[in-house]
């Protein structure tokens, strides 16, 4: 049988996790919902077309918004679980990485929709938030070992 002891410091990693993870994909869902009305995009399409983006340019914001939604979404699961499993052995590294990984996911965020550099390439002003996610799992994956030696 396997014991799971939570450190004392672990609801840093909680607050982190499922706190502001969970907000900042809130705040990303209201800014692409209005988007989409200022970029007259209807339901149920995900993008807005080329034409589209020719003659309205809230169109390609919200195409920039919605893509740095999605890359969210791909990103959030995978790091809520590694703050949370890296947590159990090492809370205020957990917890200091993840706060790293959004802030570094609100600079992504801010530069892909209001930046002025073309193809959305102003996300790159957080896009070192992949170090800080690679933390996460290394950090996870040396709590698991640790455990299993």
């Amino acid at each position: 049988m396997t014991t799971i002891t939570i450190p004392e410091h672990y609801g840093q990693s909680i607050v982190i996790a499922l706190g502001v993870i969970p907000v900042l994909g809130f705040i990303h869902g209201t800014l692409v919902g209005n988007l989409r009305k200022a970029a007259a995009v209807p339901y149920p399409h995900h993008y807005a077309t080329v034409e589209q983006c020719k003659s309205n340019p809230k169109a390609h914001q919200f195409n920039c918004a919605q893509r740095a939604h999605g890359n969210f979404l791909e990103n959030a699961p995978q790091t809520m679980l590694s703050i949370l499993v890296a947590g159990l052995k090492y809370p205020s590294a957990a917890a200091g990485l993840g706060a790293v990984w959004v802030v570094l996911r609100c600079l992504f965020l801010y530069g892909y929709i209001y930046s002025s550099k073309p193809q959305g390439k102003g996300r790159y002003m957080g896009g070192l938030f992949w170090f800080a996610q690679a933390g996460l799992w290394g950090l996870a994956g040396l709590g698991v070992a640790w455990e299993l030696l």
